[in-house]
Parts: structure tokens; sequence; C-alpha cells
């Protein structure tokens, strides 16, 4: 999920009774904690700026990888608890403070929680996380949440102003009270997860009845739509091709009319060399496996794009966020590879109102 609902559910894991117990800096340290492994996203510049990533594949081998381990959890969770607690021992000595320091397991337990909700959480999106690297680079999705969540996001911030609140009402006791309100807004987070995927699987079951009679469904899926589980973008891959339509599994009328895209699926020998390339073969495992192929004859040239086709611009869109697109020569020479984003210059502004519009519009 986005960075900042990552430090926010970090935050809410000190509220659970750690915070309680080591102060009010566990909020903070532990927020830092649950962002650490998004760290991986400077290995996209510098490679970029040392020329290996020439085709942008490279950072796709990167990112959720294995920062984002279950495996490798428990030791950045004791790097950081390492460093939290050598800070605080110095922190008592300067101060001349000769009481207790807090246990070490304690420390440990409250960053371990921390760290590992971030590839937990990364887990619901549908980006794909190698969430046992180094033993498999497989990729896992569970497809219950979007990146960016307009609802759960506020959630965790509600959650965390809620126990901010309760510690300053003097007739109550402020450890118990933001105990309760945190496990309070901890369970609700955890609540939404499940309504995702509730709602994944009503938006899968919806896309199978959108598809032509006596059509062959080979393999349906449902993805979030940007800002919340209310929208999912669908795609069914058919003997006919590629259906993709936009589904409210609340609304009374699921999909639009006239709002599901046939795209078909491109064959032949030029498609086959292109998949057959090591480039297309790490995007296809990026995709885990959901990519359309589509060919053109550019003069003398041949093109081939291979869509990853869990994300759109609009998630009715046949056309991906960031295709690969191949291009050989006359003589059937490669002459470039590359993964390029078709409509980067979009503002922020349109972004919102395209989300609005999948969610609430018709």
């Amino acid at each position: 999920m986005d960075t900042l609902t990552q430090g926010l559910l970090g935050a809410v894991t000190a509220q659970l009774g750690f915070r309680q117990r080591l102060g009010r800096s566990a909020t903070w340290v532990v927020a830092a904690a649950a962002v650490a492994p998004d760290l991986d996203v400077f290995a996209g510049p510098l490679l970029a700026a040392v020329g290996s990533d020439s085709d942008g594949i490279g950072y796709l081998t990167v990112h959720r990888g294995l920062s984002h381990s279950l495996l490798a959890a428990p030791v950045i969770a004791l790097a950081i608890a390492g460093l939290w607690y050598g800070a605080r021992r110095w922190w008592q000595r300067r101060k001349g403070d000769a009481g207790p320091a807090p246990p070490f397991l304690l420390i440990y337990a409250c960053t371990f929680a921390a760290v590992l909700s971030h590839p937990l959480l990364d887990w619901c999106t549908t980006y794909g996380t190698q969430l046992l690297s180094p033993l498999t680079s497989r990729r896992f999705a569970a497809d219950v949440v979007p990146i960016v969540d307009i609802i759960y996001t506020p959630l965790l911030v509600l959650t965390l102003v809620g126990c901010a609140i309760v510690r300053c009402v003097r007739r109550w006791d402020g450890r118990r009270a933001s105990l309760a309100v945190g496990w309070i807004g901890f369970g609700l987070s955890v609540a939404y997860l499940g309504a995702g995927h509730l709602m994944h699987e009503r938006a899968v079951s919806l896309a199978r009845g959108l598809t032509p009679p006596g059509a062959t469904v080979r393999r349906a899926d449902a993805y979030p739509a940007l800002g919340s589980i209310l929208a999912w973008r669908t795609v069914v891959e058919t003997d006919a091709g590629w259906h993709v339509a936009r589904v409210r599994p609340l609304g009374r009328q699921p999909a639009p009319p006239g709002r599901v895209h046939v795209a078909p699926e491109a064959t032949g020998p030029w498609v086959d060399r292109a998949r057959a390339l090591p480039a297309a073969e790490t995007y296809a495992w990026f995709a885990m496996g959901r990519v359309r192929a589509a060919y053109r004859r550019e003069g003398d040239k041949h093109v081939v794009t291979l869509h990853d086709m869990r994300y759109g611009y609009r998630p009715d869109e046949v056309e991906s966020l960031w295709p690969l697109e191949i291009r050989f020569g006359p003589d059937g020479e490669v002459r470039r590879v590359h993964r390029f984003t078709p409509r980067s210059h979009r503002g922020f502004g349109e972004l919102v109102g395209d989300a609005w519009d999948d969610t609430w519009g018709r």
C-alpha cells in the first residue's frame, strides 16, 4: 500500500499495548519501522543512474522483494530494535536516570509487529509481494484493497486521533482507554480488509456473468480500483479475447451497459519471439501471468506490446498502465525493449476526478 498508510498502520500497532509501556516515542519509532521495507524504492533511481535498467524492468524485480519478505521481517526488526534500545539507554544515562530500562524483548516485539505489518498489508493489494524471498521469487497478492484507499487510511488516522483524545480525558485511565481504542480501530481495519475479500469474490462472480453466452472462461479476476473497495476492475480471459469491465458489487447495476470492453489476444511468430525474451518473461512474472499481447506493423518494423491486465488508467480500459513494448527490425533483430507509461502527464486532480467517477458515477 502507499507509504503513508504503511506508517499509519505501524503507528496503530504501537497503540496495542506497546506505547502504554514504552512511552510516546514508540508511536514515532514504529511508524518509521513500518515504512523501512519501502526503502527499496531507491533501487529504481540507482539502477537507472548506473545504466543497468534501460528497459525499465530491473526495478520490478527489486521492489517488494527481499525487504518485503516475511523471512526478512525479524532481521529488519532486530536491527531497528537494537538501535532504539541503544538510543534509549544513552538518553537515560545522559539525563542521569538510574531507573530500569524497558526490556529489549518488549522493544523488539513492538518493532517486529510494525515491520511485519508492512508486507502483510502489501499482500492485500494487487501489485504482488515476494513474501517468501529468498526461498522463492513467487509473488503473492490477495487483491482485496487498492494501493491508495480513501476509507482504510482515514480509519487508521481516526484510530490514532481517538487514542490521543482519550489520553487527554483526566477522569479516564489513559492507558486502558487508549488500549481499547487502539484495538477497536485495529479490528475495524482488519474487518475492512475482510470486506474487501468478500467484495472481490462478488466482483469475480459478476464478471463471469458479463461474458457472452457460450464463451469459454479461462480465468476471471477482479482488482480494486483506485480509491476504495466499492469499484473494481474485472478481467476475464476467454477463447474470444479479454473482457474488461468496471464493476460495483453493491450497485443496483453492477456494470454500465456497453462498458464491457473486449480486446483480442494477438498470436503469431513475432508475439512468440517477444514473449521468449528475458525482459518479457520478467514482465510476465511481475504481472503474475495476466499479460495480453498486441501486435502492429510499422513499415518494415514489427512491434509487440505486452499489457499488464491488472492495471488500467480506468477500470474498464483494455490498455494497461505500464505496457512493455518490443520492437523488431526488418531482419528480425531486437531494436528496442522498454516499459513505459503512456499517460504519465496526468495530474493529481484528474486522478482524483476519475476515481470519484469510477466509484460514484454512471
